[in-house]
This record gives C-alpha cells, sequence and structure tokens, in this order.
C-alpha cells in the first residue's frame, strides 16, 4: 500500500466558523467545537493533486476550481503551487473559504 507523503486538516467556512476563527484570534483556545475538520492525505505533492482531493472532498468537479490561495502575512492572497505544497507542514489545519470565481462558472479555494 502507498503511504501518504502529506496529512492536511480542512474544514469548510462557514458564518459560524468564521466568528469562531475571529474568536481565536483574539484568545489562544483554539477552534470551537463546531468545526468539524476532514482529513486529505497527499501522496504526491503536487497542486493538482490538491485540487483534486478538495474537489473530491466536497463533491464537485476539479475543473470547477480555478485557483487555490492560501492567506499569507497581512491577509493577501498567495496562489498555490507544487513547491507551496512540498513545503506544507504534516498535519496542518487550514479553514477552507470559498468564493466565485469572477469570469467563470468556477471557484476559488482560499486556505486559512
Amino acid at each position: 500500500s502507498v503511504h501518504p507523503k502529506l496529512a492536511i486538516y480542512v474544514c469548510q467556512e462557514t458564518e459560524q466558523n468564521q466568528e469562531n476563527h475571529q474568536r481565536k484570534r483574539e484568545s489562544i483556545e483554539g477552534v470551537g467545537s463546531s468545526c468539524v475538520y476532514h482529513a486529505i492525505f497527499l501522496e504526491e505533492l503536487t497542486a493538482i493533486k490538491l485540487t483534486e482531493k478538495i474537489a473530491n472532498l466536497y463533491s464537485i468537479s476539479p475543473q470547477q476550481i480555478n485557483q487555490i490561495y492560501r492567506q499569507g502575512p497581512s491577509g493577501i492572497h498567495v496562489l498555490v503551487s507544487d513547491e507551496m505544497v512540498k513545503n506544507f507542514h504534516d498535519e496542518a489545519c487550514f479553514i477552507i473559504c470559498t468564493s466565485k470565481a469572477e469570469r467563470s462558472d468556477g471557484y476559488n479555494i482560499i486556505l486559512k
């Protein structure tokens, strides 16, 4: 069997999760219990495989995901590349925020 090279945990952002995330920033207690995380295991450390896994998790086609960004310093959105995926910490946790793409029917994904 093939063992994953990387495990990350993701939670889809909702209004309630957004409030919990804000509280997390204000206190050091952590994410509220209402946020359920899903494990994503990557055997290949590429942006394409990450896109496929996220699409599968949310029952959409990978073609519906236009771009994946990671929220960086000061809230900037950094395009996720193969190199960035290779440098994710094992068992990192992300909140997934989706936004409608401006010029297509697809979505942009932001990992916070």
